[in-house]
């Protein structure tokens, strides 16, 4: 294992081989630049270049003989296969996600598995068991009730996402991250160590799974748990870089209330089944979904002459809405959880209640107030600008509204509790709308809404925008305007067939140009997920993992805007993320990563170098394919021969050559984060 001044002597030069270079968008508009001059065109990808560029492109990276493998299949069949993602044996990826819980079970059974914090902290009390507390920084002068009911929900929340934390087992290969050591200080240098907190909240987990429930944090570190596994072992790479391309697409932001239960099933259900389907299918699925209805609060969206409903109307609302009726209920649960939400509610109205209110008779207690309903654009707005049209597309602030009108009374049945989405006829705007110049006839109820899905999914402006996003995401960040008129044509002649468009794509001659090879920068996951594929190591993908993604800025599931994660360089390259990423390429070869090992061993040339130089060429051509500039391999070679580096290494290696140092310095370097 290095030692941390290597290591940080090996980031330094690493900063200083990126600050020589410039970052790769500055080299992007100097290739520009360039091409604006008469020089002569690059020759054409060789095949084997078209096999990398193809693995770089709709996988997470080549593992160890997979370039081989598919220049031996061809590559036409390849991104045939993966087209096809039903007909491939995903056996692997399965039993590694077997374990997972939640990730199979549907809303209703991870609302009542996965109670919220508040209800939790009941269950406890009810057994004897209390969290420990935390601090909170309430002036001493807030009124008492305000106080205690802000501070109970903020302990709660704090308290069971610790509890969540703690729940995660320790790893035997568990090892903490560069920034870990130096935070550890600093906490215990505030704080004074409490072993007792940890026993007690491990008591507390204890209790919970003899009582059948856990923490909502679990919920969302086992999304991300999946997300990592899939990238890293699934043979349906295609898929899974489409799935991780459309969520970002109709992003929903995992810790807005409710969608921390209900993003999983959004996945699952809403995006993964359509990404090679029909456009419009997909669109459908989202809007319906209970996840997006929530994060962009379309939910509470309703017209504002919205009518009350009789008592026999509403009855034959509820009625209709009963799911599943012959689907047993676990009644002794559901009551118990209830029981715990009314006592929940009727604690916090009494702290917020006026002494007039206090000294009501029962039959005239005061009702907690109700959230005020009207039009709500949000949605309206962002089908429009981010999943379809596109900003640019031809839309006005006239459509963002009657589209809002379309989408009233599409709502959740009990939203916090399991979800599920309904059409409420009470809140919707029955009256003509137009949209985009076609009118929409009055008293269509649910259906004006699928109107709208349909007349946006089958726009032109829809098949443009849709290609250019794709384009950019695979080929450029400036994609080739003739490649986005041709899948924008394959778009409306298929009806929206998104398997068709990313066929047209792929073999495409734009899609080869030589000026697309390594044109694209890896996100953080890309690039951590794809370093873990080329080494062919082995992750359990639980927080130690994401922690990383989450310090280079592309935490899993946790884009709060509607936009999603960025998918062009400018966001990703500051010389900040490409030391973090460098951080993690050294700890990922030196078997510093929590949960994940490497085996150097089976990596190992052939036949053994005589020299570090001969090392270093053999993991280049194997991990680069021999794509390095001479400066990435001037800096290297520099940071190999250094002779304090040197010392280190032969006290920890033997006086051997240090692979561990080699592969961490390609890895880390701007050549491995392109693609």
């Amino acid at each position: 294992m290095l030692k941390k001044s290597t290591i940080t002597q090996i980031c330094s030069m690493a900063l200083a081989l990126v600050l020589s270079l410039g970052t790769p968008v500055s080299l992007a508009q100097d290739a520009k630049t360039k091409n604006k001059t008469k020089t002569p065109a690059p020759a054409k990808l060789t095949e084997q270049q078209k096999v990398v560029h193809v693995l770089e492109r709709i996988t997470f990276g080549p593992r160890p003989g997979d370039v081989e493998r598919v220049q031996k299949l061809g590559w036409e069949k390849y991104l045939n296969e993966q087209l096809h993602p039903e007909k491939i044996n995903d056996e692997l990826a399965e039993q590694k996600l077997k374990s997972l819980e939640s990730i199979h079970l549907s809303n209703s059974e991870l609302a009542k598995n996965y109670p919220p914090p508040q209800v939790i902290r009941e269950l406890l009390k009810e057994r004897g068991i209390e969290l420990p507390a935390f601090a909170t920084n309430n002036p001493p002068t807030q009124a008492p009730a305000a106080s205690t009911k802000k501070t109970d929900k903020r302990e709660a929340k704090q308290g069971f996402k610790q509890l969540g934390k703690d729940a995660q087992k320790s790893d035997e290969m568990e090892a903490p991250t560069p920034n870990q050591d130096q935070a550890s200080k600093n906490q215990a240098g505030n704080q004074p160590s409490n072993i007792g907190d940890l026993a007690k909240r491990r008591e507390a987990y204890q209790a919970l799974r003899e009582m059948g429930f856990r923490p909502q944090q679990e919920i969302v570190q086992e999304l991300q748990q999946a997300k990592i596994l899939r990238a890293v072992y699934s043979e349906k790479q295609l898929q899974e870089v489409m799935t991780d391309f459309w969520f970002n697409h109709f992003n929903v932001f995992i810790n807005k209330g409710a969608d921390r239960v209900l993003t999983t099933s959004y996945e699952r259900d809403a995006i993964r089944p359509h990404v090679f389907g029909k456009f419009e299918d997909l669109l459908k699925a989202t809007a319906e979904n209970p996840a997006m209805l929530f994060y962009l609060d379309n939910w509470m969206s309703a017209s504002p002459n919205a009518r009350r409903p009789n008592r026999q109307e509403l009855r034959q609302f509820r009625q209709q809405q009963i799911p599943n009726g012959n689907r047993p209920v676990d009644r002794a649960r559901l009551d118990q959880l209830l029981s715990l939400r009314n006592r929940l509610q009727n604690d916090n109205r009494a702290t917020t209640q006026t002494p007039q209110q206090q000294g009501q008779m029962p039959n005239q207690a005061a009702r907690l107030p109700q959230r005020a309903r009207g039009l709500n654009e949000n949605y309206a707005r962002e089908i429009m600008e981010l999943h379809t049209l596109g900003v640019d597309g031809g839309y006005t602030q006239k459509d963002v509204q009657e589209v809002a009108r379309c989408f009233t009374g599409w709502t959740l049945r009990q939203p916090r509790n399991g979800a599920e989405f309904v059409f409420n006829p009470f809140m919707h705007d029955d009256g003509e709308k137009t949209v985009l110049g076609k009118k929409i006839p009055a008293g269509g109820g649910v259906q004006d809404g699928y109107a709208v899905i349909h007349l946006l999914a089958t726009h032109p402006s829809t098949a443009k925008f849709i290609s250019t996003k794709l384009a950019r995401k695979f080929v450029n960040d400036n994609p080739p305007a003739s490649l986005v008129e041709k899948m924008a044509q394959t778009f409306q002649k298929s009806g929206g067939d998104l398997r068709e468009v990313l066929h047209t794509m792929f073999t495409a001659p734009e899609f080869f140009a030589p000026e697309n090879f390594r044109a694209k920068i890896k996100t953080p996951f890309e690039m951590t997920v794809s370093a873990v594929r080329a080494l062919g190591a082995e992750t359990n993908g639980r927080p130690q993992f994401h922690r990383w993604l989450a310090q280079m800025g592309e935490g899993l599931f946790l884009a709060q805007p509607p936009t999603g994660y960025p998918d062009t360089a400018e966001h990703w390259v500051n010389t900040g993320a490409l030391l973090e990423r460098m951080n993690f390429a050294v700890a990922l070869a030196s078997n510093r990563v929590a949960g994940t090992r490497v085996n150097l061993e089976t990596l190992a040339a052939p036949g053994k170098p005589s020299s570090t130089s001969q090392a270093v060429d053999y993991y280049v051509k194997l991990f680069l394919h021999g794509n390095v500039s001479p400066q990435t391999r001037a800096t290297i070679d520099q940071a190999l021969n250094d002779q304090q580096l040197a010392m280190a290494s032969a006290e920890k290696a033997g006086n051997k050559i240090n692979s561990a140092k080699i592969i961490g310095l390609i890895l880390g370097s701007p050549e491995f984060q392109r693609q």
